[in-house]
């Protein structure tokens, strides 16, 4: 069997846990790579409009439906979360949902260095994103939002560890700083997945553009629509 016809159905679900910022394009395209069926973010569908992974998870949630109904046909979950203006809903912290409607699902835990990650958080977007959360927690310096940020990511590590303990099978954490990614494939061997399809992408560390172009990104990342709830 290919890996372009590899479902659900033969093998289980991954399931990208830990918080954005945290390789999740590289693991995307590493079992995108692999021909498997991936859901990053939002869910595609051809000829229809693309819906966010993340308030699917929680409509489906509050209507006592399995987690994943509507988009069980896929291999690799990433990236999953939801903020609007008004709204934010993180699906990695119902990790125990996932568990208890698929439990031969693996659950991947990527992390990195805590404060690297949370400056690239309130990098994101050049700083809309961090801007939309405290708007939206009524949170007033970016000191108080990455102190926030640095319990919760204290908290969901520590509980992720402790719910997984008894099932080292189904549980990778993976730092992508410092751990191999040719040991992760070697981890996940039935997915015929390659190191070569893993890379550093989005990452924007070091990268150095012309003063105008920065600028209108900025500008467009401040401006541009997004939905209010």
């Amino acid at each position: 069997m290919t890996a372009q016809t590899r479902r659900t159905d033969t093998l289980p679900r991954v399931v990208q846990i830990g918080f954005h910022k945290c390789g999740t394009r590289s693991l995307e395209q590493l079992f995108r790579g692999a021909g498997h069926p991936v859901v990053k973010y939002k869910l595609r569908r051809p000829l229809r409009r693309s819906r966010n992974a993340g308030l699917i998870m929680r409509q489906n949630l509050e209507a006592g439906r399995k987690i994943f109904a509507g988009m069980e046909d896929h291999v690799f979950y990433g990236d999953l979360i939801y903020q609007t203006e008004s709204d934010g809903f993180e699906p990695i912290r119902y990790f125990r949902e996932i568990m208890r409607d698929y439990p031969d699902t693996i659950l991947l835990l990527n992390v990195r260095n805590r404060e690297d990650w949370i400056k690239s958080r309130l990098k994101h977007s050049h700083g809309e994103f961090a801007q939309r959360v405290m708007r939206q927690r009524k949170i007033a310096s970016s000191e108080e939002l990455a102190e926030t940020w640095r319990r919760e990511w204290d908290t969901h590590l520590a509980e992720v560890r402790a719910f997984m303990a008894d099932r080292p099978e189904q549980f990778i954490e993976f730092d992508i700083d410092q751990d191999s990614v040719e040991a992760l494939v070697e981890r996940l061997s039935a997915y015929g997945l390659s190191a070569e399809d893993w890379g550093d992408i989005g990452r924007t560390r070091g990268v150095r553009r012309h003063p105008l172009v920065a600028k209108l990104k900025k500008r467009w990342a401040h401006m541009r629509w997004r939905p209010s709830d």
